[in-house]
């Protein structure tokens, strides 16, 4: 920081600037903090006492701020910082009132929702039903782009892609009873953590006064999406210097009170950058939850910092070889999971900070069924069943690799040679992230190594059924739609355990994509920072508003 400073002042001097600084308190002083390892991040200067300021170390970039079309991590957690959602989730699945006061049933089908009466948008307007209403609708109408279609699939009225049904133009399962209550009524009844999550937690409501001005078909290209105005939860947009940093400020109007810390700074650096900074306090504390990584190689040297906090757990990050399903029979994608030695890679490249995902829910999961036992490495069955299959090995394969992340671009390596000792003939192909799930997403692929967040509650459609937002592996599976279906409409936890616990055996038995592992979740920050990550990730923000550092 002190050398940066130096730096900064030679070159003021050279273009003649005088600047004069207050010796003590009172005054307001500049704060400059740059990057001396030669990351993208560029200089942030932040108008305010160092106090008042937060840096968020991030190892990826943001791929937009658009509330309804968030496909990105990094994204969905920014947005969280600037658009309300009705509930918290401080732990997994333990949910608080946010904008929502209370959020009760007696049927587990009509759900009635009481709005904070002090709710108000930063530019004043205050946040009522309509608000909440016209959100659920934007997401339903077939113009709007949205990765939020399946969150409200249950609502009465909609397609299983979330979508108005043929001829309608609205949601009939949304009724407004007044500026502070509205009522959701679903197509069965559902257990109500399903709908809290999906709907409560997990859906951003935008101020219907700002979208309202765009036609809903321009809404993704629109100001609203790229620069928001208005904010309803705790900081404000300021700017965002692509691939660098994204400035946000304090929402004076925030219902829950002003956040102590007034300026934010996530700046986007590389995993090697990102130690550097954590030990120098170029950084305050690191994102975590797969988007602000920190290289297993050096989790020794950060635990051992007496300046920095530092745990480690399971979290709902995993990484998939997604298989494209319309190339690859069931035969064939099994014998590539018996070629995977998954134990190898947990071992080599994450020192046991990670572990192998038996099928699609991690350890973290209330759902997750430890009685389902991951395949194990077997060459020699792998072998056998690509025999059996009559697949023809002289095939050449493509392994579609984003670049990055440099834990999963080592695991490609050893999942290719792995393959090869099985018999498949397979390349690597790498993109950027970005590009490689475009190409994933559009089917151009044949098998691809993708991360996905999970959430808490055990809904999978998005990642298994044909009408999932985010099916990847293009699965087309009769008995998987049914237990998704099942899943999806029971109305109580020890039901749905049974059904996904059916679900977690059979996914692993189809094979339709390769759960690879869940890395551990490492929580890094300045021993200064009081507040920051939770050890549910999700919900690590309720409380970011009461931040402080010392």
């Amino acid at each position: 920081m002190a050398s940066f400073k130096k730096i900064t002042l030679l070159i003021m001097i050279m273009f003649g600037m005088v600047f004069f600084l207050v010796a003590c308190g009172g005054g307001e002083g500049t704060e400059t903090t740059g990057d001396n390892d030669g990351d993208p991040s560029g200089d942030i200067t932040s108008d305010g006492e160092e106090e008042d300021t937060l840096y968020i170390g991030l190892t990826n970039a943001p791929g937009g701020f658009n509330p309804l079309n968030a496909s990105d991590t990094v994204a969905q957690w920014i947005l969280r910082m600037l658009y309300p959602t009705l509930l918290e989730q401080p732990e997994s699945l333990v949910f608080d009132g946010n904008l929502a006061e209370s959020f009760e049933t007696e049927d587990n089908q009509s759900f009635t929702i009481t709005l904070r009466p002090d709710a108000e948008w930063s530019d004043g307007e205050p946040i009522t039903a309509d608000d909440v209403a016209y959100t659920l609708e934007l997401i339903a109408n077939p113009d709007v782009e949205t990765t939020w279609g399946v969150n409200i699939s249950s609502l009465e009225g909609l397609q299983s892609t979330g979508k108005w049904e043929d001829g309608a133009a609205g949601v009939a399962g949304v009724e407004v009873v007044d500026e502070q209550t509205l009522i959701l009524t679903t197509k069965t009844p559902v257990d109500p953590n399903y709908i809290k999550e999906m709907i409560g937690f997990n859906v951003y409501i935008v101020p219907k006064h700002i979208a309202e001005q765009y036609e809903p078909a321009e809404l993704a290209n629109s100001d609203f999406a790229t620069t928001p105005s208005v904010s309803g939860s705790i900081y404000q947009f300021v700017q965002y210097e692509t691939d660098a940093y994204v400035q946000l400020e304090a929402n004076p109007t925030f219902y829950k009170g002003e956040a102590q810390l007034k300026h934010v700074y996530l700046r986007v650096v590389n995993g090697t950058s990102l130690v550097t900074e954590l030990q120098s306090g170029g950084v305050d504390m690191a994102a975590g939850g797969g988007i602000g990584v920190v290289p297993v190689s050096e989790v020794d040297t950060l635990a051992a910092d007496d300046n920095l906090d530092f745990e480690s757990y399971p979290g709902f990050a995993t990484q998939f070889m997604f298989i494209n399903n319309e190339e690859f029979d069931a035969d064939v994608r099994l014998a590539m999971m018996y070629a995977i030695d998954r134990e190898a890679i947990v071992e080599q490249l994450f020192r046991g900070n990670a572990e192998v995902l038996n099928s699609t829910y991690t350890s973290a999961s209330v759902y997750f069924d430890p009685n389902v036992e991951a395949i194990p490495h077997d060459v020699d069955r792998a072998r056998e069943l690509l025999e059996e299959s009559g697949f023809d090995t002289s095939q050449e394969i493509e392994l579609t690799v984003p670049t990055g992340n440099r834990a999963r671009e080592q695991s490609a390596s050893l999942i290719q040679q792995n393959l090869a000792e099985a018999g498949f003939n397979v390349t690597q192909v790498t993109f950027d992230f970005v590009t490689a799930l475009a190409n994933v997403r559009e089917g151009d692929y044949q098998i691809g190594l993708i991360g996905i967040p999970l959430t808490s509650d055990p809904d999978q459609t998005y990642l298994w059924s044909q009408s999932g937002t985010t099916n990847l592996g293009r699965v087309n599976d009769e008995r998987m739609e049914d237990l998704l279906e099942q899943g999806r409409t029971s109305t109580s936890m020890e039901e749905r355990q049974e059904i996904y616990s059916e679900l977690q055996e059979y996914w692993r038995d189809q094979a339709f994509s390769v759960g690879l592992y869940g890395d551990f979740q490492y929580k890094v920050q300045n021993k200064e920072l009081n507040g920051g990550i939770k050890e549910f990730w999700g919900g690590s923000l309720h409380d970011m508003h009461e931040w402080t550092k010392d």
